[in-house]
């Protein structure tokens, strides 16, 4: 199979995944947020928002198709010096659709993705491994958070996964925080295994959203 078509595919699947997590008797609270007020800020940008911004600032929210190319994603990877690419499937949910809210709920815990504003799509991502970056170095690329910041979720990318991905663990940002630089020796007794790969961690929400 061509590139080309690995990635309609990996699109098709990410499309399933947000449709589904969003038709939840929770989209309301989902789909709502800030609107966006000053130009440096977080808020919903204003080809993403869904009507009038109401007395408190929030607006609803709707999701649209992304204009984030290949290369934008390649030189964001070339500017933190990953020495492989992030997976396929990664690169097609930061290239099908503008998105925000995505916390994906499993029986013990959260994954928070990085929010993808129209105006600024791949800032949250840049600020994770901007915060993490000791740890790409040593082979493991962050690309989510666990619970509320508790800490990143993370690629181990010598702990290769079928085509082009990866086992994925998390760290508790207590340890890193403590020890600045620490070893891949450090880092292999602190990783909590979660999936085999992002993938694994993406099938459960193909179908159906968990409340």
């Amino acid at each position: 199979m061509n590139d080309s078509n690995v990635l309609q595919q990996n699109r098709a699947f990410i499309l399933q995944c947000l449709d589904a997590y969003f038709d939840s008797p929770h989209r309301d609270i989902l789909m709502s947020h800030p609107a966006k007020t000053e130009e440096e800020d977080y808020g919903v940008p204003v080809e993403m928002q869904d009507g009038a911004v109401d007395e408190e600032g929030w607006v609803r929210w709707k999701m649209i198709p992304s204009t984030v190319t290949e290369d934008q994603i390649r030189e964001l990877e070339q500017s933190f010096e990953l020495h492989v690419p992030i997976p396929p499937l990664y690169r097609a949910f930061l290239s099908t659709r503008y998105v925000l809210n995505v916390y994906l709920r499993y029986d013990d815990f959260v994954i928070g993705l990085p929010n993808l504003p129209s105006d600024r799509p791949l800032e949250d991502l840049h600020g994770l491994w901007s915060a993490w970056k000791p740890l790409i170095s040593k082979g493991y690329v962050p690309f989510a958070t666990y619970e509320d910041d508790a800490g990143p979720v993370c690629w181990d990318i010598r702990n290769p996964h079928g085509d082009e991905d990866y086992a994925v663990v998390w760290f508790d940002h207590e340890f890193l925080v403590n020890d600045e630089s620490p070893s891949r020796e450090q880092l292999e007794g602190w990783a909590k295994p979660l999936f085999p790969s992002f993938r694994d961690m993406l099938i459960p929400f193909a179908s159906s959203h968990h409340s």
